[in-house]
């Protein structure tokens, strides 16, 4: 059984997969950041390794103030550094990666939200048809929602 504890190690890890397709889409193909970055997610959610390690750190945010940090710590700073650092640039914060994108800082929090929502309906809730529908149909379905927030 997970811990809470193992919480970080598995936001550091999913944190590091969507870096790595933001990366990818930012220095490419940024019609495709949006696809990239739930790709990413899911694959991670996906992990059976994984999984239980970021539902722990999930279970964390509503259990207290500390586990709610940890995640606005990531959601806000952390995974954006691991972003700068696959681009070999300084380290960015929030709001200079909305403005990289052009875009409101809070497009980056309701992108964040459609994620974050599907992770809760498919990986928690585990609520049908999305919790059995395959990735491929997931990021179909979101990515364009996703992508309208991040270029505007």
């Amino acid at each position: 059984m997970s811990t809470a504890a193992e919480g970080p190690h598995a936001l550091s890890d999913i944190g590091d997969a969507l870096a790595e397709a933001g990366a990818a889409s930012l220095t490419g193909e940024r019609a495709q950041l949006a696809e990239g970055l739930l790709r990413a997610a899911l694959t991670k959610w996906e992990d059976p390794q994984a999984r239980p390690q970021l539902l722990g750190a999930f279970s964390a945010v509503f259990a207290d103030e500390q586990g709610a940090a940890r995640m606005r710590d990531f959601m806000s700073r952390q995974i954006f550094q691991q972003l700068a650092a696959s681009l070999d640039e300084p380290a960015k914060d929030f709001d200079e990666v909305a403005k990289a994108l052009g875009v409101p800082p809070m497009n980056i929090n309701a992108a964040q939200a459609q994620v974050w929502g599907v992770a809760v309906l498919r990986y928690v809730v585990k609520l049908e048809p999305i919790a059995s529908a395959s990735v491929d149909e997931v990021v179909a379905l979101v990515s364009p929602t996703i992508q309208r927030y991040l270029v505007g």
